[in-house]
C-alpha cells in the first residue's frame, strides 16, 4: 500500500464505529487534525531533546532566561516551533497527496499581501502607540544604541520578526486551520485556533489576561485576513511587522517579554489595564479598540473571497 494520498482514497465503511473514522473524501477531517497534532508534538519534543542535548555538550544553561531577549534568541526559538511545523505539515500533505504550499501558502499576489499586511501591521501598532501617548499612558524616550548598532539590530529583528510572523501564522493557521474548518467550518476552526493562540502566550512571562484576551482577538483578525485573501500572506506581513514595531521601533514590552536592540523605549505609566503594564500596548484595553478598527477596515476593503 502507498502511504502517499492513503488519507484520501475512500474505503467503504461497515457500520458504526467505522463511519466515524471514514467517510466518501477519505480520513475525516477531525481525525486528519488530530493526526496532525500528533506528528506535531511527537516533532516538537524531538526537537526539545536536540537543543538540551547540544546546549549540555556546548556548556550553555537552559534554566536561567535573559533579562533582554535578542533576535539570536528568538531566532533559536521560532526555529524550535518552525521545524515542527514543517515537519509535521510536510508529513500530512504527503498522505493527502498535496504540496506543503497548498495551506495557505499558494497566492500569486504572495509579494503584493505580505507587504500590504506589513504596512497595516505598522500602522496599527504605531497608533496604538500614539493613543498610549496621547493620553499619557506611556512616555518615549530614545534608545542608547551607536549608529551601526541600530542599523544592525535593525536588520537582524527584520528577518527574526518575518520569522516569527510565518512561524506563528503556518502554525496555527495553515493546515490546522484549513482542517479544522472542513470539520466545523471556518468560523469555529477560528474561534478554536484563536483561543490555543492566546492561550500559549500565557505562558509568557509578564503576560496578564487582558494581553490574552487581545491576542485572542488578534488571532480571530489574521483569520478574517485570511478567509479574505485565502492565503496566509497578508496576516504574515501584518504579524512581522506588528512584532517588528514592537521590538525594534518602539522597544515595547512584547507579551511581557522585554527585547533588546530598539531605538526606543516607550515604558508605561499609570493605570495598567489602560497603558498594558509590563505586558506591553497588547495587555491594554485600548488594543481592543485598534483591532476592531482594523478588522472594520480590511473587512471593507475589496477581497477575493467574501466573508
Amino acid at each position: 500500500m502507498h502511504l502517499r494520498g492513503c488519507l484520501n482514497r475512500f474505503v467503504e465503511p461497515r457500520g458504526f464505529p467505522a463511519t466515524l473514522f471514514a467517510g466518501p473524501k477519505g480520513l475525516r477531517a477531525f481525525w486528519r487534525a488530530a493526526l496532525f497534532l500528533l506528528v506535531l508534538l511527537a516533532s516538537f519534543l524531538l526537537v526539545a531533546i536536540a537543543v538540551s542535548l547540544a546546549a549540555h555538550l556546548l556548556g550553555i544553561s537552559m534554566k536561567a532566561l535573559p533579562g533582554s531577549y535578542t533576535p539570536a534568541f528568538f531566532l533559536l526559538n521560532e526555529m524550535v516551533l518552525l521545524v515542527p511545523a514543517l515537519t509535521a505539515t510536510a508529513a500530512l500533505a504527503y498522505l493527502e497527496a498535496a504540496p506543503v504550499t497548498a495551506y495557505g501558502l499558494t497566492d500569486c499576489a504572495r509579494l503584493r499581501r505580505l507587504l500590504q499586511g506589513a504596512a497595516a501591521g505598522l500602522i496599527a501598532l504605531s497608533v496604538l502607540v500614539g493613543v498610549l501617548l496621547a493620553t499619557g499612558h506611556a512616555i518615549l524616550t530614545p534608545g542608547t544604541l551607536p549608529p551601526l548598532a541600530e542599523a544592525r539590530y535593525a536588520m537582524e529583528w527584520a528577518a527574526t520578526c518575518l520569522l516569527i510572523g510565518f512561524t506563528e501564522e503556518f502554525l496555527f493557521r495553515g493546515y490546522i486551520l484549513q482542517t479544522l474548518s472542513r470539520a466545523t467550518g471556518f468560523w469555529p476552526a477560528a474561534l478554536l485556533t484563536s483561543l490555543v493562540f492566546g492561550a500559549l502566550h500565557g505562558q509568557n512571562p509578564g503576560e496578564t489576561p487582558v494581553g490574552i484576551f487581545a491576542l485572542f482577538a488578534v488571532g480571530l483578525f489574521l483569520c478574517l485576513t485570511i478567509r479574505r485573501t485565502g492565503s496566509l500572506y497578508w496576516a504574515i506581513g501584518f504579524h512581522a511587522a506588528w512584532d517588528y514595531a514592537e521590538n525594534f521601533l518602539f522597544g515595547t514590552h512584547d507579551s511581557g517579554i522585554t527585547c533588546y536592540g530598539a531605538i526606543m523605549n516607550l515604558n508605561p505609566r499609570g493605570n495598567i489595564y489602560l497603558s498594558g503594564g509590563l505586558t506591553g500596548p497588547e495587555g491594554s484595553i485600548l488594543v481592543l479598540a485598534v483591532i476592531a478598527f482594523a478588522a472594520l477596515a480590511f473587512r471593507a476593503s475589496p477581497g477575493r473571497i467574501p466573508v
